[in-house]
């Protein structure tokens, strides 16, 4: 009777579930309405599930066992869609998540059919516990008939669950038994001396011929022996000599097989090597001709299907312990060796080790970021994220490196970067007014865009509130009713978690409403920005998950390379946009996503940053160039900043050629300033008494012997007179014409100085 009232209950409330499924329902329910389709109906739609989970099964594979289920369906006057024959390959029935599986019981819960047939039950799974659970939710909890076309189990007959229950406990028996007889047999072969499958790097296995007479089976193979791979026993030889005698670290020995592209294990999914198979390497007791077997065993838990290793006792693994000395790739003494070392690396490390023997840190983005550029800075050449490293954590770098995996191997000084990197940003947000402009525009679009949508986003998160909450009751009345399934008290669980999520979002679209946010102004936005530039040189998170907005979740450097030089530079590059810039101030995170998005719309600027160690000259070789800029001489330059006329030509060369500029000539650009001395000559010292003496009708020679200088001189301080004046120079033969006295007083004195009168 409880039954009845259950299918009862999910046939008039066909909106138990939720979601595209249910559409999927009600769609197919107004079909049948009104005349059906053409599989005949909605509840004579019918499902399949086929599985094979070796090629060993292929005889009873998927067309096999799906042809089987299609001809009892049409017994039943069921038709299975193609679109509802569900199948896993090469799956074990041992494991509960399955593709084919998980997507039969989510189209099971939508009512997309009414029937499921199986081959057998063993289809379904191989244990027990997961087949009763599993039919028991697809009976009483979806309202299927399920069918076993082998073993004549269908749900709609009385008892069917006996039956099942047996099945399910044979199937689970089949699946121990063979997991015991694959064992014993591998046992006998390992006792036997012959190869198992368990050769490592090193080795390999080739056959012996003629044992396949002595094995049964249409199909037999020969047994298989061990021997030593002469390509890859080299690189074990190379390893442990690196280790042991060259004294090489596991982080060197790493990073230079994978530059050498050595070759790895047969059964290694990754063609990189890892510094744990280094260590694994040199750890590996059979290079030393001794070959365990069975030191682990697995477990499986029968509820998830999901498959642990534990070990075994050593009294039981001792008698598979083989010893092939013709094995043997490392000798005795290196072994041992190599031993101590990595005993010496594991007592080293083990205050910062857990329990388990792993490293002891924090997971992936279960902590605040640490830093300004925590998880931000990208690695150009392979694309990871650079690591904190370093003494007291002062560099980023990329952790590939040491692998041999990437060619980036300079470091990364943090504080050098996060304060370039803020100087960039805040030239743009913080001084540049086109920056203010569509950031401005940005909020106020998103303001008024909010005022539009706010009322129609509060009825529409109430009405989903609304209809969490009767979701939640059909699911408590299941529960009272005697439902005791896990899935439902997940779902219970999942549907609280979304109403509180719902909850946040109502409060916050009511706070909004009544608080009546006013339309952003130019003096508001001025005033946020300078406070967001001061809150990025905080070491609070919430700086740097503004930061990670801002620039859209990365900021990518690559190795500028110096031509013959063993340090190199990094160069970063990372994008900034309004419309992100906008959405922080407004106190809205952005993802990485929405961030590339956004570049469709509003102003967006790539920076590009060299991370160079700052040049001691740099300051210097600016202020010499100002200086110079002013036309003052080399010499009053070097007496200004307290340093020698060489330095000074030093540093104007470096800054010319930190430009790419050539330095201008220091005569020619001499000959062109107004000023070419810093003393002033004697002829510009004198140009004032000379020009006195020159309008008093004195001569030349005259002038020159009562200053006590040369002629020469006096002629010159003339001319400065009147050229720093901006007056024409005299003639001197037009002077002498006008004057009274055109020779000296006493010419017996200085003939030479008469006649230079005379010429001049």
């Amino acid at each position: 009777m409880e039954q009845l009232q259950t299918n009862q209950q999910f046939d008039q409330n066909p909106d138990v579930t939720d979601g595209p499924a249910t559409l999927r329902r009600s769609r197919r329910s107004r079909q049948t309405t009104s005349g059906g389709n053409a599989s005949g109906g909605g509840d004579k739609d019918a499902a399949s599930y086929a599985r094979y989970s070796s090629d060993l099964q292929r005889e009873e594979g998927i067309a096999d066992q799906q042809r089987a289920c299609r001809a009892a369906a049409e017994t039943n006057g069921h038709k299975i869609l193609t679109e509802f024959e569900y199948s896993d390959e090469a799956v074990s029935g041992t494991k509960l998540r399955r593709t084919g599986l998980d997507q039969l019981l989510s189209d099971a819960e939508a009512r997309e059919f009414s029937a499921l047939y199986f081959y057998s039950l063993s289809r379904l799974a191989r244990e027990s516990v997961m087949t009763m659970q599993m039919l028991k939710q697809l009976v009483h909890n979806f309202g299927v008939r399920v069918i076993s076309v082998t073993e004549s189990i269908d749900s709609a007959q009385d008892g069917w669950e006996v039956i099942a229950s047996i099945m399910s406990v044979l199937h689970e028996r089949y699946i121990k038994e063979l997991s015991a007889n694959v064992f014993r047999g591998q046992e006998g072969t390992v006792l036997a001396g012959f190869a198992v499958g368990d050769h490592c790097f090193g080795y390999s296995t080739v056959p012996i011929e003629g044992t396949e007479a002595t094995r049964r089976g249409k199909n037999a193979k020969p047994r298989m022996q061990y021997v030593i791979d002469p390509v890859t026993s080299a690189w074990v030889v190379r390893i442990f000599f690196w280790f042991v005698r060259e004294g090489r670290s596991i982080r060197w020995i790493t990073r230079e097989l994978n530059l050498r592209k050595a070759p790895k294990d047969h059964r290694s999914t990754k063609p990189n090597w890892h510094h744990s198979q280094v260590a694994g390497v040199l750890g590996r007791v059979k290079y030393a001709g001794s070959w365990p077997w069975g030191e682990r065993r697995n477990s499986r838990d029968p509820l998830t299907g999901q498959v642990r290793q534990e070990d075994r006792s050593e009294e039981e693994v001792e008698k598979w312990i083989r010893s092939f000395p013709h094995l043997q790739i490392v000798d005795d003494d290196m072994f041992d060796e190599a031993q101590r070392l990595l005993d010496a690396n594991v007592e080293r490390h083990v205050a910062t080790r857990r329990t388990d023997g792993k490293l002891a840190g924090s997971k992936r983005g279960s902590a605040a970021p640490r830093h300004l550029l925590s998880c931000l800075i990208q690695c150009g050449a392979c694309g990871t994220t650079f690591h904190v490293g370093g003494t007291n954590g002062k560099y980023l770098f990329c952790p590939n490196h040491a692998k041999g995996l990437c060619s980036c191997k300079t470091q990364l000084c943090r504080k050098r970067a996060e304060t370039m990197i803020l100087e960039q940003i805040g030239k743009r947000i913080l001084e540049s007014e086109d920056w203010f402009t569509a950031v401005f525009e940005s909020l106020q679009r998103s303001w008024r865009e909010g005022v539009r949508r706010r009322p129609t986003e509060l009825a529409a998160a109430e009405n989903s509130l609304a209809n969490i909450d009767h979701k939640i009751k059909r699911l408590v009345d299941r529960v009272e009713n005697g439902v005791d399934d896990a899935s439902i008290n997940q779902r219970l669980s999942q549907r609280r978690s979304e109403r509180r999520d719902q909850l946040k979002i109502i409060d916050r679209l009511r706070k909004a409403s009544e608080q009546n946010l006013p339309e952003p102004t130019q003096d508001w936005l001025r005033a946020e920005l300078q406070q967001f530039g001061k809150d990025l040189r905080t070491d609070i998170p919430a700086a740097a998950s503004a930061l990670r907005s801002l620039v859209g979740g990365r900021i990518v450097v690559t190795e500028i390379k110096k031509p013959g030089g063993q340090r190199h530079d990094l160069r970063g590059r990372f994008t900034i946009k309004a419309t992100a810039l906008a959405a922080v101030v407004a106190g809205v995170s952005v993802d990485a996503e929405r961030h590339q998005e956004s570049s469709i719309d509003g102003l967006s600027e790539e920076i590009v940053i060299d991370f160079v160690d700052p040049n001691p000259l740099d300051g210097p070789a600016e202020e010499a160039k100002r200086l110079y800029d002013e036309n003052l001489l080399n010499n009053e330059i070097a007496k200004r900043l307290g340093v020698s006329k060489s330095q000074i030509t030093k540093l104007l060369r470096h800054w010319h050629e930190s430009r790419g500029l050539t330095m201008p000539d220091g005569r020619s650009r001499r000959s062109l300033l107004p000023r070419k001395h810093s003393e002033p000559p004697m002829y510009q010292r004198i140009s004032d008494e000379v020009k006195r003496l020159y309008d008093e009708g004195l001569l030349l020679g005259e002038i020159a012997s009562q200053l006590k200088c040369d002629i020469n001189t006096v002629t010159s301080a003339v001319a400065f007179w009147h050229e720093s004046r901006g007056l024409g120079v005299p003639d001197g033969r037009a002077r002498r014409k006008t004057l009274d006295r055109k020779v000296s007083k006493r010419p017996s004195d200085d003939d030479s100085l008469s006649d230079t009168d005379a010429a001049a």
